[in-house]
């Protein structure tokens, strides 16, 4: 009986629209949680790579002994690392060398490169760098006087698997033994170290030690994981993970829309079929095992789909992103499978409980009386009660987002503007006077059901507003970093550069047709006081380190003033925006240097807004020129070069002191990572363009009865077909046009807050939206309207209501 009943009620589109917003919410979830799941585990197990652990405990001093026995006691595993600077030997050529000397279980996690491959760092040998055994004029095999100590050079280290990326790192490395520090003593009172504890283990041991040690941290001492450690190919994969939640964000939200408007009005449907069952003897509970079955069969059908296309969209998903994932991804848990499965039913009973429930206590006198409605859960609670369920899950599937509240803010925005716009249009269309007939039937009928007009105002332009969100961040994805990074973008840096050097250095390229950038002065010092106050080092990662300073008489222009005046006079300096922000300050405070030679101080006199991951020279502060002189300095400069290599070649050989980094190598990979991911992306337009329609098709559905009835009521009083297809013409038209310019002003609300705040665009106002929008939903819903007049007048209506 049960299945009967459903077979002959599958013919109804409305349960039709239900079926396919729920499959779609299931598949999006689906594919979408799977992938992430995925991603995030081999993102995970690639960064510790990179990391060299899971954790790294980075501090100024050796921390206490106890801190490391905690761990060991929680089966975590420690490799300890110490750099520093020191001066190296090799007979009587002297060089500055960058020591990192690590232990036995370095690293334990990522590859060490080497030449020979496998070496390692034993007690009594090192491994230099390929620059440093130039400078020094030493081979493998020979020896290296290290303070006190001489030792034996092993091999070449070519890459290290926690190197990071650092544009002023002046010196070249040298790998050597943590035993053979002390023989050294090269490490004094005084002396500037940096000791970094690599921590490894399972996550719930990871957890517990995050817990013990973070309120023990100190003002020179960070906690580093995964999660918190910066570049700009990790951002930009994070930036690519917050485009593909927004999709799943925007088509869960279109599934529940649709599947709350068809499920109401298949519902409402069959209010009159109920209450003729009723009155033939039909008992509740008979009745409740039908919609209850009918229900259940909904919701299987919807989850055996959305499933098998879930995983068909992921496997396509994974396809596209393939070039720039981790070799081989870990497999999935369950949480997507529980998070999709629980979507379906969560959306079923939050938008369908209500209408079911009316359905089943439809009262017997309807089939005398059609106003009969049974008073059952108010809306003005039951509609709050729903958001708030709806915001609590959507929080715990996407966590306290930023993309989540812009989000959901734009919707709020968005409902309270079409209530004013709404009600403003209606207000001036009853103040029109229209002498086109078939406009005025179609305004009138407008201002007779306001709420009913409302309420398609709502979906139809909540379905432009999201479609109309993706499309312009998809584009903004790749464009903003395509105009970060224009063609004539650097691609390596030349370091280290000596004051005599920079006039030979900018011949050489320009005799080699090599237009070098800004020649950068560049001075290490630290932020020691603010308006004569000892700052505190908690404050800021910032004051727990030297910051690199220059000195220039023209502003970058990669560098806008975001406030105050530029030139900074003498006495006076120009500080990054978000620094000031983060550490209180503002013009005209007076900050306070230290060097290695002296302490200086300077006025903040201008404020610039620096895009960090550029990758162009950027500094924290710029000065007048001259302020710097009495520091020790070294010049930077970046250029383009698209040749080969042997003008680099010749260029190491004549400069052989300076240091040449290749940053389009991590150009080009991040261009990979954003253009796959767009690409990607045009799947989920696809998911949200679907959405957005079975928005569209169940709202005009709602209409569908009573416009049939009334057609047939004009047609009967002597109207002609022409006239009838016109008014519904010109009413979906006035419904499109009002949508879409709703629709444009809660996009640029919503662009305005994921912009700024969530993906760190630089916000300008989009004012194709304004054109766009409005005439795709006249458009749109002139054609819509326009058909349906053409099935109407048939009496062949596409979806029947009875």
């Amino acid at each position: 009986m049960i299945w009967r009943w459903f077979w002959r009620e599958w013919r109804s589109p409305s349960l039709l629209i239900v079926w396919l917003a729920l499959t779609l919410s299931v598949a999006c979830v689906l594919a979408l949680g799977t992938l992430g799941d995925r991603m995030e585990k081999g993102l995970t197990q690639q960064s510790r790579e990179f990391m060299a652990g899971d954790r790294t405990l980075s501090s100024a001093h050796p921390v206490p002994q106890p801190w490391l026995d905690r761990a060991q006691q929680l089966g975590l595993n420690i490799s300890a690392q110490l750099t520093f600077m020191t001066m190296t030997f090799a007979g009587e050529a002297p060089q500055l060398a960058a020591v990192k000397a690590v232990d036995q279980s370095y690293p334990m996690f990522g590859e060490l490169r080497t030449e020979p491959p496998g070496l390692k760092p034993q007690p009594g040998s090192v491994l230099l760098a390929p620059r440093l055994m130039t400078l020094l004029g030493v081979k493998p095999g020979d020896e290296l006087d290290i303070g006190d100590t001489r030792l034996h050079i092993a091999g070449t280290v070519l890459q290290e698997p926690d190197a990071g990326f650092n544009p002023f790192q002046t010196a070249p490395r040298l790998l050597m033994n943590l035993a053979d520090v002390e023989k050294t003593g090269a490490v004094q009172p005084g002396s500037r170290l940096t000791w970094r504890y690599k921590v490894a283990g399972a996550g719930e041991a990871l957890s517990r030690y995050d817990r013990w040690i973070t309120p023990q941290l100190k003002s020179d001492q960070r906690w580093l994981s995964v999660e918190n450690s910066e570049d700009a190919l990790g951002r930009s994969m994070q930036r690519a993970q917050q485009f593909l939640l927004l999709s799943a964000l925007l088509t869960l939200l279109l599934a529940v829309a649709a599947v709350a408007v068809a499920m109401s009005h298949y519902c409402r449907s069959r209010y009159d079929l109920v209450a003729v069952l009723k009155t033939l003897g039909a008992g509740r509970s008979a009745l409740r095992k039908l919609i209850v079955g009918q229900w259940l069969a909904v919701l299987l059908l919807a989850a055996l789909a959305g499933s098998v296309l879930g995983m068909g969209f992921e496997r396509l998903l994974l396809t596209l992103l393939r070039p720039v994932l981790p070799g081989e991804l870990p497999a999935a848990g369950l949480w997507p499978w529980i998070w999709a499965l629980g979507a379906l039913f969560t959306i079923s009973l939050l938008v369908g409980l209500r209408p079911y429930r009316l359905l089943l206590a439809t009262q017997p006198l309807r089939v005398l009386r059609q106003d009969v409605i049974t008073a059952v859960w108010p809306l003005r609670y039951y509609l709050p009660i729903m958001a708030l369920v709806v915001i609590a899950l959507l929080v715990l599937l996407v966590g306290n987002s930023k993309l989540l509240w812009a989000l959901l803010g734009g919707v709020v925005l968005l409902a309270a503007l079409l209530a004013g716009l709404g009600w403003g249009a209606l207000w001036l269309l009853s103040r029109l006077t229209v002498r086109r007939l078939a406009l005025r039937l179609a305004i009138n009928r407008l201002l007779r059901q306001p709420w009913v007009t409302l309420s398609q105002l709502a979906a139809f332009s909540l379905s432009f507003m999201l479609l109309a969100l993706l499309l312009v961040l998809r584009g903004d994805l790749l464009d903003r970093w395509q105009q970060q990074l224009p063609a004539d973008s650097p691609n390596y840096f030349l370091l280290n550069i000596s004051r005599e050097q920079v006039a030979d250095v900018q011949r050489f390229l320009t005799q080699h047709q090599i237009e070098p950038g800004t020649f950068y002065p560049v001075a290490r010092v630290r932020l020691t006081e603010i308006n004569q106050q000892a700052v505190d080092p908690r404050r800021d990662n910032a004051l727990n380190r030297e910051l690199n300073l220059t000195s220039l008489s023209r502003r970058p222009e990669h560098n806008p003033i975001v406030a105050g005046q530029w030139p900074p006079r003498a006495g006076e300096v120009s500080m990054e925006a978000e620094l000031a922000d983060r550490l209180g300050v503002k013009l005209g405070d007076t900050l306070t240097f230290t060097g290695d030679t002296q302490q200086f101080s300077a006025k903040i006199s201008s404020l610039r807004k620096v895009d960090w991951e550029s990758l162009r020279p950027n500094f924290f502060f710029i000065f007048p020129p001259g302020a710097l002189d009495e520091q020790p300095q070294t010049w930077l400069t970046s250029f383009r070069y698209d040749g080969g290599t042997g003008t680099l070649a010749q260029l190491n050989r004549a400069f052989p002191t300076l240091s040449l980094l290749d940053i389009g190598a991590m150009m080009r990979q991040i261009g990979q990572v954003l253009t796959q991911v767009s690409q990607a992306l045009e799947i989920m337009v696809v998911l949200v363009t679907a959405c957005g329609l079975l928005l569209l098709l169940a709202q005009v559905q709602v209409g569908m009865r009573q416009r049939r009835q009334e057609l047939v009521v004009y047609r009967t009083l002597g109207a002609g077909k022409k006239l009838l297809r016109s008014t519904l013409w010109y009413e979906f038209t006035l419904l499109g046009i009002v949508a879409g310019a709703a629709a444009a002003l809660g996009a640029e609300a919503a662009l305005w807050g994921l912009q700024r705040k969530v993906f760190d665009f630089p916000w300008e106002p989009d004012y194709r939206l304004w054109i766009a929008l409005p005439l795709s939903g006249a458009l749109l819903l002139s054609l819509c309207g326009g058909w349906l007049g053409v099935r109407l007048l048939r009496g062949k209506a596409l979806f029947r209501s009875f």
